[in-house]
């Protein structure tokens, strides 16, 4: 993670130890001990502060994106409605490795990203309800909701044909075909230290430049698929030092 650790407590990573609540704070008590071994315990020991709570939930909530399961955060499938006020269901083709940000978008957000610190990405692709329209949805991750707000607040307008994500092509699905030329709408949405991007087109991959023009109805689900990403990515993270599995307090 290129940002700093916050102090005394930290959220438990997917293959990594656990991180001890004063692993910062005993670098500087170390030179107390010396002097006052019983005062230094005594704060090595005490239980977590209120801004040391805070901190700590901050960082479990960055770090959500790489500690969930990708099919916790791409749902299998996503309900939602039609301009014809019909309810269909997307569903979730494959999900695609995590990757670097400027790996995940094109070159009018790559700058962009990197220079927020994205540090991050995770994409997966769907497929609408009659099987005409696929979807990529990405997630970028960066270090605090201050940066993805500047991030998302300079996002350019949508433009026809799409840009910014990537299509993400599924071989042997109806995505398959979808690529970059492809992209016809897209869709962005924040929560905390996260935007989720959304772009869509046709099944059959025609490029978006051959069809001439927009057809917004097409893809409004865009933004209800950015939202049901956004969803589990903006929950509260919750401190709990009495888990023992989960924090080391």
């Amino acid at each position: 993670m290129p940002f700093a650790v916050p102090p005394r407590i930290t959220r438990q990573r997917r293959h990594a130890p656990r991180i001890a609540v004063a692993a910062v704070a005993a670098i500087a008590f170390a030179v107390v001990a010396v002097l006052a071994g019983n005062t230094a315990h005594a704060e090595l020991t005490r239980q977590p502060r209120a801004g040391e709570l805070t901190a700590a939930a901050a960082l479990g909530l960055a770090q959500r994106w790489e500690r969930v399961s990708a099919g916790a955060i791409f749902p299998a499938r996503i309900g939602y409605s039609t301009s014809l006020l019909t309810q269909e269901t997307a569903t979730r083709l494959g999900i695609g490795p995590a990757s670097s940000c400027a790996a995940a978008v094109d070159q009018t957000l790559a700058a962009l990203a990197i220079g927020y610190g994205c540090h991050g990405a995770a994409r997966a692709s769907y497929v609408d309800g009659l099987g005409g329209v696929v979807y990529t949805v990405g997630v970028l991750a960066f270090p605090t909701p201050a940066a993805s707000r500047s991030f998302y607040h300079r996002l350019p307008p949508s433009a026809f044909p799409a840009t910014g994500l990537r299509a993400f092509g599924v071989p042997g699905t109806a995505a398959a075909r979808f690529d970059d030329a492809a992209r016809q709408a897209s869709a962005a949405q924040r929560t905390g230290p996260y935007v989720v991007l959304v772009v869509a087109g046709y099944a059959d991959g025609r490029a978006a430049s051959a069809t001439g023009e927009r057809r917004p109805p097409a893809f409004a689900p865009a933004s209800q698929l950015a939202g049901a990403v956004t969803a589990p990515l903006s929950a509260p993270e919750v401190v709990d030092c009495r888990v023992k599995t989960e924090w080391s307090c």
